[in-house]
């Protein structure tokens, strides 16, 4: 039975709190701490955790904790990852997993010299609908895929964590990952260059980015983010002979599949897969931590930690090309 600790106890951490209750043959909710101990205390309470600390400090200081699962604002990310490992806890930390490269470079390294667990909690790395949109590519569904395209854009500009500098705010750190994440997980190969187009809003943090990218191979692919409304959520993934039309990229529904007919050139839909999750979506990223801890393995094959500084990087240059302002 692994003891998780949670560093942070907001949105997130309730939807967290209840997936590890689902798996609880596997891990058991031991404490919480954030910076307001009263809703520690009514967190622990309500998902029947043993322990609520004062602080940070004393729930890393408990040897009985054996994961710190972190669900801070991005912008404390690098220094909640480091707390805990220089504690020599194990760590799972939300998505975007810092605010820069040379921050997630420095805590993996340190990771590494200790010898522990790190890894990157971003749902859609783990899902089985990763698997399974792999497989029609590699079975030739669509033939060679020569084009992808994603977007995921919410109405969030007006919260604090989102327009603010400080918060690690702005579209690509709280929802680009996700179409950026789609792209790479289905273009395996290296980034040749990415240009981008960017609005900013007044306090400085990206509102909303387009981008374009071009793979050694010849792949293109172009993303399209924003925090100023919701936008369609989808994802294609073009061939020669079809395409993939993969329903909300952030949490897959389904994917349909088009192909040419002999007697036209456009693609028709010709089936559809849908996806079900086991609970909420949330559980496969937490069954995969579970087997790396048991196993004795210090980072998830879903979302090694090369993936995560490789995609770090991606993000960095992103975010210096659209001038974004950083803390």
């Amino acid at each position: 039975m692994i003891k998780v600790g949670f560093l942070g106890a907001g949105n997130i951490a309730h939807t967290l709190a209840e997936t590890f209750l689902f798996l609880k043959d596997k891990f058991e909710l031991y404490g919480v701490a954030s910076k307001d101990f009263k809703r520690s205390e009514e967190f622990k309470n309500k998902y029947g955790f043993k322990k609520a600390y004062k602080d940070y400090e004393e729930m890393l200081n408990d040897k009985n904790i054996d994961l710190v699962y972190i669900s801070t604002t991005i912008a404390e990310h690098y220094k909640h990852i480091k707390m805990s490992l220089e504690h020599n806890k194990n760590v799972l930390c939300e998505k975007a997993f810092c605010q820069s490269y040379y921050e997630a470079k420095e805590v993996v390294t340190l990771a590494r010299k200790k010898d522990l667990f790190l890894a990157e909690a971003i749902w859609t790395r783990y899902m089985p609908s990763r698997g399974i949109i792999t497989s029609l590519i590699l079975s030739g569904a669509i033939g060679d895929p020569y084009y992808l395209e994603a977007n995921l854009g919410y109405r969030i500009y007006d919260k604090e964590r989102i327009y603010s500098p400080s918060l690690g705010g702005g579209a690509l750190l709280d929802v680009g990952v996700y179409p950026l994440n789609f792209i790479d997980m289905f273009v395996v190969d290296k980034i040749k260059d990415i240009n981008v187009m960017a609005k900013l809003l007044n306090t400085g943090v990206d509102e909303t980015i387009i981008g374009n990218v071009t793979f050694s191979n010849g792949v293109l692919a172009q993303f399209f983010t924003s925090i100023n409304d919701a936008t369609s959520r989808e994802g294609y993934i073009y061939g020669k002979d079809g395409f993939l039309k993969v329903i909300n990229i952030n949490n897959p529904e389904k994917v349909e599949i088009y192909k040419k007919k002999e007697d036209s050139n456009y693609p028709i839909l010709v089936s559809t897969i849908n996806f079900k999750e086991d609970f909420n979506g949330y559980e496969y990223e937490l069954v995969e931590t579970y087997n790396s801890l048991i196993n004795n393995k210090k980072e998830n094959p879903s979302m090694s930690l090369d993936d995560t500084l490789k995609m770090m990087k991606i993000y960095e240059d992103i975010l210096v090309k659209s001038k974004v302002k950083r803390k």
